[in-house]
């Protein structure tokens, strides 16, 4: 009886798990430019916080440590004369995930933010994380970088 009891209690669990965390999406606004995807290599394109590449070297330096496992051949060139790659790892424990990206500049105090504003879909327990790859422009001269995690 116990078992059954037990059965249940995870056969519900895991229906309340899936019931709406299909319409948790992710987007992006402010000034990003688009996500960026590194295909198959993404397993090894994780992060332990944040990094931000600015500049060709870097980038070259970044697929040789760290996408040495993977082919880097097939990756979506970016025109580091325009655009920085940045990338922002949020952890969360829940069903599904919506990560809300959105780069805010602030001319005054002269800061590029960006923010992550996670949608969690509640109702399990599994942990979950993005690396929130992303293109932005490059950071203007004197400007400096922010990152900032909204938990909704």
């Amino acid at each position: 009886m116990r078992y059954l009891i037990t059965g249940i209690a995870i056969l519900l669990t895991l229906q309340a798990c899936n019931k709406n965390c299909s319409e948790v999406n992710s987007d992006i606004s402010g000034g990003i430019v688009k996500t960026y995807d590194f295909g198959n290599c993404l397993i090894y394109a994780q992060l332990d916080s944040h990094r931000v590449i600015s500049t060709d070297t870097g980038w070259i330096s970044y697929k040789k440590k760290y996408l040495g496992n993977c082919n880097p051949a097939g990756l979506e060139n970016i025109d580091f004369s325009q655009n920085m790659l940045v990338g922002y790892k949020v952890t969360e424990f829940g069903c599904n995930l919506g990560m809300h990206r959105k780069l805010i500049v602030d001319e005054t105090a002269k800061t590029y933010t960006y923010q992550v504003r996670v949608e969690v879909c509640g109702g399990c327990n599994s942990r979950l994380s993005s690396p929130n790859w992303v293109l932005m422009p490059q950071l203007p001269p004197g400007y400096t970088m922010r990152f900032e995690t909204v938990r909704e």
